[in-house]
């Protein structure tokens, strides 16, 4: 039995996603780190991640409310229904208007 839960839980981890998150001004600075590492679920949304790194870090929250981040994932501009896939690089950025 015990050696059933160990796979069971190991299956589980299985099918987590990790993707990673830079952070960039002011975002970092609110819980003073620019770079995080998560677990998701599969076919998760860059929603979804948000709604976890809320829940983890409320100050980035609090900043998110005050200043909604752009979003890239990789190298392209990614809406709030993105999907997410494994080792996806998602970049939260301060939207900067030029005149």
């Amino acid at each position: 039995m015990k050696n059933w839960i160990t796979n069971s839980r190991a299956r589980e981890k299985e099918f987590d996603v990790k993707v990673y998150v830079r952070l960039a001004e002011p975002f970092w600075r609110a819980i003073g780190l620019r770079e995080i590492e998560m677990d998701i679920n599969p076919a998760s949304r860059v929603d979804d991640l948000l709604v976890a790194l809320r829940e983890q870090y409320p100050s980035l929250g609090i900043e998110f409310d005050q200043t909604p981040p752009h979003i890239f994932i990789g190298d392209a501009e990614a809406s709030r229904d993105s999907l997410l896939n494994e080792d996806a690089r998602v970049h939260l950025v301060w939207p900067i208007a030029g005149g």
